[in-house]
């Protein structure tokens, strides 16, 4: 399987890049995969696309995603003629607008669940989109185009808007397919996974815990678990581990008179140094200093209501 990075094709400066492919395309024939987002639309005529093992016909007003690391193919029907817009783009692109994007379920559901939902054993790798959803994204799809095109100033601040545009777009419209589905909520269900790995490595940090494990309680493969956990949660599996066992190992600090050494064991940390340096790293501070402070503080004084 070919694997594509995005310094490959993009300019890491300002990682995004549009493209219109026709029948005489080869680039997508054979299975790969990608470390960057793929949003494809479907302007003209049909081809199919691939991915899980299963594949399913694509036509005029379709639109999908590729999440990263991600393997899938797209091929080409002899004979039939297709235009194909892919829009590639790495997270840290948005930047701020990630945030929002982030909380916003049914594009999470569009850009991170849509490509494993299966109804009846058929894939559906896709969306339909309405009359209006076709003309905003063909409008958007232009305006993108032609301001890679140009170039005028201000060319990357335009293409962020009308990038996020597209994906607001696309959110609304799976959530308007998912309500119309009798099966509405396994739709949802990948979403409720992840969930239930947070909340496992919520009651685990203080063992050992690896990627791999939170990944089957996921119900993802590794790579998968791990793009999607640092889109949903803003950081890394390993970064938000690590934050759950300081918090407690903060508290135990204040609360308890047990060793550093106890703590740093009862929080998850199998070797000392190793708690020290996280420690530190994350609160600016020593654990011994940290708890010396915590005890130095004079508590405010009691409240009163007189006066008032």
């Amino acid at each position: 399987m070919r694997y594509f990075q995005y310094q490959e094709f993009m300019d890491p400066i300002f990682p995004f890049k549009i493209e219109v492919r026709d029948e005489s395309f080869q680039h997508d024939i054979v299975p790969h995969a990608h470390e960057y987002f793929q949003v494809c639309y479907v302007l003209k005529g049909s081809c199919r696309h691939e991915l899980n093992g299963k594949d399913c016909l694509l036509i005029k007003g379709d639109l999908f995603s590729v999440p990263p690391q991600f393997e899938h193919r797209i091929e080409v029907i002899q004979g039939q003629e297709i235009k194909l817009v892919l829009i590639d783009f790495m997270p840290h692109l948005l930047d701020s607008s990630l945030i929002t994007l982030r909380s916003m379920e049914t594009f999470t559901d569009f850009i991170f669940n849509q490509p494993f939902v299966t109804l009846n054993n058929m894939l559906l790798p896709k969306l339909n989109l309405t009359v209006q959803g076709q003309r905003e994204t063909e409008s958007l799809i232009s305006g993108m185009l032609r301001e890679v095109a140009e170039q005028h100033d201000g060319f990357a601040l335009m293409i962020k808007a009308d990038l996020m545009r597209l994906l607001v777009i696309a959110g609304r419209e799976y959530a308007r397919f998912v309500e119309q589905r009798p099966e509405e909520q396994l739709l949802k269900n990948n979403r409720k996974y992840f969930e239930a790995a947070l909340a496992y490595i919520e009651q685990h940090y203080h063992r050992e815990i690896k990627l791999s494990e939170a990944a089957s309680v996921a119900a993802m493969s590794v790579a998968y678990f791990s793009t999607m956990f640092k889109w949903m949660m803003g950081r890394s599996f390993v970064e938000h581990l690590n934050d759950l066992r300081v918090n407690a190992a903060m508290q135990q600090l204040q609360q308890t008179e047990s060793t550093i050494e106890e703590i740093a064991y009862r929080t998850g940390f199998n070797h000392l140094t190793h708690f020290h340096r996280i420690f530190k790293k994350i609160t600016g501070t020593t654990p011994a200093q940290f708890r010396k402070n915590s005890n130095n503080q004079t508590p405010p004084p009691p409240r009163t209501d007189e006066g008032d």
